[in-house]
């Protein structure tokens, strides 16, 4: 199979960040990566290529990064989110009369920066895609909670169970103290997340190289191992529970579910229910991990064709 034909390798995470500067605490720099540890040495300048222009001025070095925004359902939509954020003061995703920065040379406040998150977060967008803001520090907390703007919102938050309060020190051994604490947080959340996405994985490819799986929603059945014409399959996120089905299938259901318990009419379900073990689960999760497991399936048996 050449590269033009051969699947395409989806990140299994992407997330967009916030860095500030640990000597300069006023200046921020937005980006998006699918490996927020090497993007943050590349910043720091631990690694020599890739970073960007912007973070390598003079006695801005060492750069934390404050907070991110994970669980997009693309490369792209991380994207996406990335040039609004970075351009809220004309971007389509926050409406004009929402608009808390208004001119391009305004908002360079740690206030803005966040508050410009909840905006994007509110569009319904990028609000059904369930995202996750991460803070690594309880500067970024504080200020999330203040919420200057009164902006609200219903927004999935963590922090990091070791984050600490930002230093005010120009002693150059406490700052890179600090910046090697908040390097540790960014490694402990992403390797958190991919051993969850390594471990879903799994167990999904390991249930579809079975061969014959059976839709538990339909009763007609699928054969990956056999199959070139391959569905997209849903399996329950609860690795103890046996569901699995077509994706149109349990989409179908969950808007059923809507229409029956919500007395709504939508195309795309937020949330839903296992049919077997009723576990509540995010649909984008479910399509995400339905549209990796093929790719990474597709991958692997490419892979095996060339042995």
């Amino acid at each position: 199979m050449d590269k033009e034909t051969a699947p395409h390798k989806i990140p299994d995470f992407y997330c967009c960040y916030l860095l500030r500067s640990i000597p300069k605490p006023q200046s921020f720099y937005i980006g998006s990566t699918p490996n927020p540890v090497r993007r943050l040495r590349q910043h720091n300048g631990v690694l020599t290529n890739g970073s960007a222009y912007r973070t390598k001025r003079e006695g801005a070095r060492p750069w934390e990064m404050a907070m991110c925004v994970h669980g997009f359902t693309s490369k792209i939509a991380a994207l996406q989110f990335e040039h609004a954020w970075q351009h809220s003061y004309h971007t389509h995703y926050i409406r004009d009369e929402d608009r808390i920065v208004k001119k391009k040379a305004a908002g360079r406040t740690f206030h803005h920066k966040l508050g410009n998150v909840r905006l994007l977060l509110n569009n319904p967008y990028f609000r059904y895609m369930d995202l996750t803001v991460h803070m690594f520090s309880l500067d970024a907390l504080k200020i999330w909670e203040e919420d200057k703007f009164v902006l609200g919102g219903d927004i999935n938050i963590s922090i990091s169970e070791n984050s600490i309060q930002g230093t005010q020190s120009s002693d150059s051994d406490i700052i890179e103290e600090y910046s090697s604490n908040n390097m540790r947080l960014v490694e402990e959340l992403y390797k958190s997340i991919l051993k969850e996405h390594k471990l879903l994985m799994e167990y999904m490819l390991n249930r579809l190289f079975e061969g014959e799986t059976k839709c538990q929603i339909c009763r007609q059945t699928f054969n990956y191992v056999e199959e070139t014409m391959r569905p997209l399959v849903a399996f329950c996120l609860n690795i103890d529970c046996n569901f699995s089905s077509h994706l149109a299938c349990l989409h179908r259901v969950f808007l059923d579910d809507d229409r029956i318990t919500k007395g709504v009419h939508i195309l795309t379900p937020m949330l839903g229910g296992c049919p077997f073990c009723e576990r509540h689960m995010p649909w984008p999760k479910i399509a995400k991990f339905s549209t990796h497991a093929r790719s990474e399936f597709e991958l692997g048996d490419s892979q095996r064709k060339k042995i």
